[in-house]
């Protein structure tokens, strides 16, 4: 009697755990394939809520979207539009912590959601945090102009937030490229942090 035949019971379980775990792998990527597709599907629904106007309806839509779908990419596109909706009712705090939730989780959405939570930030007088989410939005920003922006938005915030020394920094590196899509704003400013400090005469 030859080996398979002294271990075909033993053999027959593991073929079938293996077509048993493909099977669930198989059900699972469907699973969360579908969970995508409506989660998009609700996402759009709540734009065409916030498109008619109703920003309490669009509010209660994308809440629901976000509980139900959460972990999906639409589910971080409809948190960074429930944080719009929420600012322009003036529930800042609210669509800022909404956003904190999905900080890590991004993906492709990053960079927006980095910029839109440092606008609430500014809005709630935070300059210092909100420089620093400005600047996240630079790291992961796909590219240079839109770097260069969200740099020059973060040497704003640091400056609305007294803090210059952050500020020079930021402008004097923008400034310092000649091709950069902000370098002329950036020297103007560098002026006006110079003409600042200037003693009286």
């Amino acid at each position: 009697m030859d080996w398979f035949q002294l271990h075909s019971k033993k053999v027959g379980w593991g073929a079938a755990a293996v077509l048993i775990l493909a099977a669930g792998g198989w059900f699972y990527n469907q699973s969360q394939e579908l969970k995508a597709q409506r989660a998009e599907k609700a996402y759009f629904e709540a734009q065409r809520s916030l498109a008619s106007g109703n920003l309490p309806l669009a509010e209660s839509d994308l809440k629901k979207m976000i509980t139900r779908y959460d972990g999906t990419k639409s589910s971080v596109g409809g948190r960074l539009l429930l944080a719009q909706v929420l600012y322009d009712q003036g529930k800042v705090q609210e669509g800022v912590d909404e956003l904190k939730k999905a900080e890590g989780k991004g993906g492709e959405f990053n960079a927006s959601l980095h910029v839109v939570l440092a606008s609430g930030l500014e809005q709630l007088g935070k300059h210092k945090e909100a420089g620093e989410h400005y600047e996240k939005a630079a790291q992961v920003a796909r590219f240079d102009p839109d770097r260069e922006r969200y740099e020059a938005l973060a040497a704003s915030a640091y400056l609305n937030g007294a803090d210059t020394t952050k500020a020079r920094v930021l402008w004097t590196k923008l400034g310092a490229d000649s091709k950069g899509t902000v370098a002329g704003e950036a020297r103007v400013r560098l002026g006006e942090l110079d003409s600042s400090v200037q003693p009286a005469s």
